[in-house]
């Protein structure tokens, strides 16, 4: 068969979906990639011996009418040239536009929607008319595949799409001999609370600075560091001053951005801290800190929540409450270094019985081979 992936950019689709475009491709499929290759200092590419790429850099983020029509007619154009078998859509342009061009050439698409993001959460203008192009879009995939029972309920209550076109598969996987388990104890006993993400202000940022000035003034041996792409959307990202103000303060420590995770999680100490109050789908830097034995604070909304066992694993707070976000942390720096051994390989665990990728790949598997009959992946 031939399988065609499209997303906003080419780093999210070979970071995200990379272990599933090698499936296909050993499998013996031939697999197409459409994206923006073009992500600033994200970019760090590993594309699998004999995928092709169509290096897509034409507005796949500019919401301008003109800027809309080209895109449209390009996916139209390679869709037509390609003639794939199936097309798998992610992020809301590829899944509008995309599905809908896939559609007017009478070829199969699913859209994936990983977590529904600050367009359902947030009523200005430009995410009112994000919902609409959702709603359009959504009409044409023949699968709609979502990552949390949030999320679908969403789309159920809001009408965006019928029960019998949802595929809930809950997460998208990690690859356990990639992302291995890690000695996590120091011998002084130091922690580390990382917050690991994109800097979005609803990722929490905010939260994890304020909750580090009140426990870095009660507690020694304890550090707050911050990792991810700073953003360039002045509404929506933390600015760069900020964090270098934060950082000149001593509140934290800013590492930067990486492709190299796994030289990340085997840094002894960590506690993997995301307090985030956006619409995650299942949030991919949790599931990664599970496989590698990393306890967890996170807070108790979907796509987060799901990611620990309380007080096995890890705690879960309050969104947007720092009293609780600090209490969670007191938790854990309360905990004997026996305890917080037990808790690392709770984490392990964890993503050994609900995470590996062999469920990702049967529900893809589906999704093309049987037209994915079932309404729940797994």
């Amino acid at each position: 068969m031939k399988i065609l992936f499209c997303d906003n950019t080419l780093w999210g689709l070979l970071n995200f979906r990379g272990e599933v475009i090698r499936h296909f491709s050993e499998r013996g499929d031939e697999v197409v990639l459409v994206a923006p290759s073009q992500t600033g200092s994200m970019q760090a590419f590993d594309i699998p011996q004999g995928v092709r790429v169509h290096d897509l850099n034409v507005g796949s983020h500019n919401m301008g009418l003109i800027a809309n029509l080209r895109y449209f007619l390009s996916l139209l154009r390679i869709y037509q040239r390609e003639k794939p078998d199936h097309i798998f859509h992610y992020t809301i342009k590829p899944n509008t536009f995309g599905s809908f061009a896939a559609w007017l050439l009478g070829i199969k698409s699913t859209a994936f929607l990983a977590g529904l993001g600050i367009a359902f959460t947030n009523n200005a203008l430009r995410y009112r008319l994000a919902r609409l192009f959702y709603r359009f879009g959504l009409l044409f995939p023949k699968k709609i595949v979502v990552l949390n029972s949030e999320n679908k309920e969403t789309l159920l209550k809001g009408k965006y799409c019928d029960g019998d076109r949802l595929v809930l598969m809950k997460g998208e996987g990690v690859n356990l001999s990639r992302f291995t388990m890690t000695d996590n104890e120091t011998q002084d006993g130091t922690v580390r609370f990382m917050l690991i993400c994109r800097l979005l202000r609803a990722k929490g940022y905010y939260f994890f600075v304020e909750a580090a000035k009140r426990i870095k003034a009660k507690y020694d041996n304890v550090s707050f560091e911050v990792l991810g792409f700073i953003g360039d959307d002045e509404q929506l990202s933390v600015p760069a001053s900020q964090i270098k103000e934060d950082e000149r303060q001593g509140f934290i420590r800013y590492l930067g951005n990486t492709s190299d995770m796994m030289s990340v999680y085997r840094r002894c100490g960590l506690v993997i801290t995301l307090p985030s109050y956006y619409s995650e789908g299942m949030n991919r830097t949790l599931m990664e800190a599970c496989a590698c034995g990393k306890p967890i604070i996170t807070t108790d909304i979907a796509g987060c929540r799901e990611m620990v066992e309380e007080g096995r694993n890890g705690f879960v707070c309050r969104p947007k409450d720092v009293d609780s976000l600090v209490m969670a942390m007191e938790k854990y720096l309360a905990l004997s270094s026996a305890e917080r051994c037990l808790m690392s390989e709770a984490s392990r665990t964890k993503a050994v019985t609900d995470l590996g990728m062999e469920k990702v790949f049967g529900v893809y598997n589906n999704l093309i081979d049987c037209g994915g009959k079932n309404s729940t992946g797994f």
